[in-house]
């Protein structure tokens, strides 16, 4: 059977525009292939010659867009690949440091041109047609088939989509030529802490380098749409859920509709939703433009009994409507568009401790996500990456990203992929107060129009540490009420000290240690209120998270490698302050594990390091509920390869330690213990009482033989925490020594289950200070002796393993067992490619980083989408800290 090549061309065009808009031969022209990139410094005409149809563009560059400039120039293998090594440092205009002005020299600082031929279907003729341009970096002169369409001074900033009424400048059924002129931003003088982000334009901060071309380029799609006399824009579905009872909804209805012609117009204004269809007569003045009401008041079609209600994961469906938006004209279809959106009701507000906190649907919820930076440093924003990262979150019962990177730069696919995996978002406005105010409300006039659609959508934040003028947050306010966004707002994200709380918001940055070393007991001690699990951290973290083993061996020569943080290309794959900024960590390791004596060594003890940090912080958020609201941690992805950073997935799609850390903790009904308080609590998510859990605590010395044993039967109520016992740990028992928690169902079933090693020395959090350099050292009280893991006896593991293979990719059980009469400490569990000998990324295992008794088996589940992973057989690799 042939493929239907004209279907698989649809599917694939409708990837790349923006949601809403219907993919169909003579409405919507994709410009994405056939584009041409010069720089303007190799060129001797203007615009008017640069877009004329039939120009000899052969020597330019080839390329697609969206593409950066260097995006393409690498894909050119102009430079070598920026993400390897010391790359990056050899191509020209590039700047170590932050924020900083293009270099004189530089190659981008001149202006870049992209030109594009394409073929007008001839049924566009007589028809009204408009060129869009949804994001570009950072002005443009734009020129179609020998006329300037519009000029740097209308075309500028990164987060404004544009759209020209082209129609007298195009040759239906003809060939025609587009050139867009982009001029990069950075040109303005070198910025400091406080004015990083002067430009409407993309920031980076210090979580990896400065691209040298600053993102100049087009970072979302180019297309024409085809209409008739009428353009339909920014439909929107506002909905308003009857809480507590969720037993009705109401719809508002809206669509702006544009007059583009010269005489007064009359048609249809229609809407439809599974069988409820609207209509109503509109008559439009020459070249008006209005917004067009559906109103519950008017229309009792639009409220919704007994609703299917959207919820975030895990606590509930992730249900979603489609609705239909058209216009008509003596019959005629003039424009439609199509909005998927969710009924829920998602509020926050400030307790009487002067904290944020959070509700969905007439609930609490306890928030424990992370920080999401942009997913890619030349912008090379695929649906599949964003998959990646969006179903890990998921996948690991993280509730929200908070979206912060200085602006709003993410496509549709990261919104829609939140809305169907049930991951709510906090968006960030700017990073900081923008001079041209007018060219900043202008962005976020067309943000709010462009996301507030979508249901995971949840909160917005004004500036990153700093608060905006008066005049931007009077604007950002203004605009949520202009647009019916219906999200609450806070002007400021936070800052390190809890005492400003109130005026900030009700969050706190987080912790100072989250930028360098924090340990798995220190969001326990509640004398340190100023950094513990209580009330809300937009950044609170752990310190630096290092890469899945086979990612560092893809970003850095082997001569690289080792010693791990003290080499060149190590220290350029950390943060742009280099790797002495997480001196701290090296600290930890060595007074803890000791000192390592090769990458193996360094991996094994950072990762368990690692992810017993993530662990226990996600763990006492859980405890502490709902004296703490939540947490987003600081950060969840890395938008380079990084060795080590801030990062639970690495650049290259694989789940860190951390992560596998995180997942454990954040397990709905799970049993954990404090560490402050030596006691085992059960904690519920879900909104429903959990009665006749069986919870054991299991203490095991490093010889893997029992030592002590308690258990209890518990109750917890509905979204809270209960306390199962004290830990009593006999006199005898071994420094380190191992405490397995299993938590089962009134019918025996497994529910959740926890490993923990333990020092009898305990790990006390003290003071931290800052240097001058601006690096974060912390001085604990005491530290936890866990260096007699390094001589648990070696094993060896057995696994047998299943894969079977549909359209969505490669699925996985693999049975791991240790027939030895020793513990298999931190056995981590890897999908490889057989053609690279490199893991997969991604690969969704369901736990990762679990250590066995003797004797233990224990299955464990993956999935490898089809985009990871297209033909063959997986080959699986176990690892152990003591194999």
């Amino acid at each position: 059977m042939r493929p239907n090549r004209h279907a698989l061309l649809l599917s694939l065009l409708a990837l790349l525009l923006p949601a809403g808009l219907a993919v169909a031969d003579d409405t919507l022209i994709p410009l994405h292939n056939d584009w041409r990139l010069q720089s303007s410094a190799r060129l001797n005409a203007d615009g008017a010659a640069l877009s004329m149809e039939g120009l000899d563009a052969s020597a330019w560059y080839p390329t697609t867009v969206p593409k950066t400039v260097l995006a393409a120039l690498a894909e050119n293998e102009v430079f070598p690949d920026p993400y390897f090594g010391l790359n990056l440092k050899d191509i020209p205009g590039y700047k170590d440091g932050l924020w900083h002005v293009m270099a004189e020299d530089s190659p981008f600082r001149n202006p870049w041109w992209y030109r594009n031929e394409f073929i007008l279907p001839a049924s566009a003729k007589g028809r009204q047609v408009t060129l869009h341009l949804d994001g570009l970096n950072y002005q443009a002169n734009i020129w179609l088939n020998g006329k300037l369409v519009a000029g740097a001074d209308t075309v500028k900033g990164m987060f404004r989509r544009f759209e020209f009424n082209v129609t007298e400048h195009l040759h239906p059924g003809k060939a025609n030529a587009l050139a867009v002129e982009i001029i990069p931003p950075g040109l303005v003088e070198d910025k400091r802490y406080n004015t990083k982000q002067i430009e409407a334009t993309t920031g980076w901060d210090d979580h990896n380098p400065q691209p040298p071309d600053m993102n100049m380029g087009f970072w979302q799609p180019v297309y024409l749409r085809v209409q008739g006399p009428v353009s339909l824009r920014h439909p929107y579905v506002e909905t308003k859920l009857a809480t507590p009872g969720l037993e009705s909804a109401r719809l508002t209805l809206s669509a702006y509709l544009r007059n583009n012609t010269a005489a007064a117009v009359s048609g249809t204004f229609t809407t439809s939703m599974e069988g409820r269809t609207l209509s109503q007569k509109v008559d439009l003045a020459a070249g008006e433009t209005r917004e067009v009401f559906f109103r519950p008041e008017d229309h009792p079609e639009l409220v919704i009994q007994n609703p299917r209600v959207w919820w975030p994961h895990p606590v509930g469906p992730q249900e979603l409507y489609d609705m239909d938006f058209a216009f008509a004209v003596d019959g005629k279809p003039s424009d439609a568009e199509h909005v998927r959106f969710g009924i829920r009701e998602i509020t926050t507000a400030i307790d009487p401790d002067d904290w944020r906190y959070y509700m969905v649907n007439g609930q609490k919820i306890l928030i424990r996500g992370g920080a999401w930076m942009n997913s890619d440093m030349m912008m090379n924003l695929s649906h599949d990456r964003y998959n990646t990262l969006v179903r890990y979150a998921r996948e690991g019962n993280l509730n929200m990203l908070r979206s912060e990177g200085f602006s709003i730069r993410e496509t549709a696919d990261f919104y829609n992929l939140c809305d169907e995996l049930g991951v709510m978002v906090t968006q960030q406005l700017f990073g900081r107060s923008i001079p041209d105010e007018e060219l900043a409300i202008a962005c976020i006039d067309d943000t709010f129009l462009r996301i507030r659609n979508h249901p995971s959508l949840a909160h917005f934040l004004g500036h990153d540490e700093t608060f905006p003028t008066e005049t931007l947050d009077a604007a950002y306010r203004g605009l949520i009420e202009k647009y019916r966004v219906n999200r609450t707002y806070q002007p400021h994200s936070g800052t390190f000290t809890i005492r400003t709380r109130d005026k900030t918001g009700g969050t706190r940055t987080g912790t100072r240690e989250l930028w360098t070393y924090a340990g798995p007991s220190h969001y326990y001690f509640t004398e340190r209120k100023h950094d513990v699990a209580w009330g809300f951290a937009q950044s609170g973290g752990i310190g630096g998270i290092v890469a899945v083993r086979d990612s560092l061996r893809q970003m850095m020569p082997e001569d690289q490698l080792w010693p791990a943080m003290k080499t060149e290309a190590w220290s350029f794959h950390t943060v742009t302050q280099g790797a002495d900024y997480f001196d701290a960590v090296l600290k930890a390791m060595d007074a803890q594990y000791g000192p390592p004596s090769d990458l193996d060594d360094f991996c094994d003890k950072i990762y368990a390091m690692n992810y017993n940090s993530a662990r226990g912080m996600y763990e006492a958020y859980a405890k502490n509920r709902y004296a703490a609201t939540g947490i987003t941690t600081w950060k969840y992805n890395a938008a380079w390869p990084a060795a080590m950073t801030w990062q639970y997935v690495d650049w290259y799609g694989r789940a860190t330690a951390a992560y596998y850390g995180a997942k454990k903790a954040c397990t709905p009904v799970h049993a954990l213990y404090a560490y402050n308080d030596n006691t085992v609590y059960v904690t519920n998510s879900y909104y429903a009482p959990e009665t006749g859990l069986n919870v054991s605590a299991t203490l095991y010395n490093m010889d893997g033989t029992k030592a002590a044993a308690q258990k209890n039967t518990v109750d917890v109520g509905a979204d809270s925490v209960v306390k199962a016992f004290a830990v009593e740990v006999p006199d005898g028992i071994s420094d380190p020594y191992f405490l397995k928690l299993e938590l089962t169902g009134p019918d025996g079933a497994p529910v959740s289950d926890n490993f923990y090693w333990l020092s009898k020395t305990p790990d006390i959090p003290g003071r931290s200070m800052e240097t001058l350099s601006g690096t974060f050292q912390i001085k604990p009280k005491s530290q936890a002796d866990y260096k007699a893991l390094a001589s648990l006896p070696p094993v060896t593991l057995e696994q047998t393993a299943t894969q079977t293979r549909d359209d969505n990719g490669v699925r996985l059980s693999v049975m791991v067992t240790n027939p030895t009469s020793h513990v298999a400490f931190l056995v981590q569990i890897a999908a490889k490619d057989p053609a690279t000998d490199l893991e997969i990324g991604p690969t969704f295992w369901s736990e990762n980083y679990f250590s066995l008794l003797p004797g233990e088996q224990r299955t464990v589940s993956a999935a490898i989408p089809d985009y990871a992973f297209k033909s063959g057989e997986a080959v699986i690799a176990l690892t152990a800290f003591n194999m």
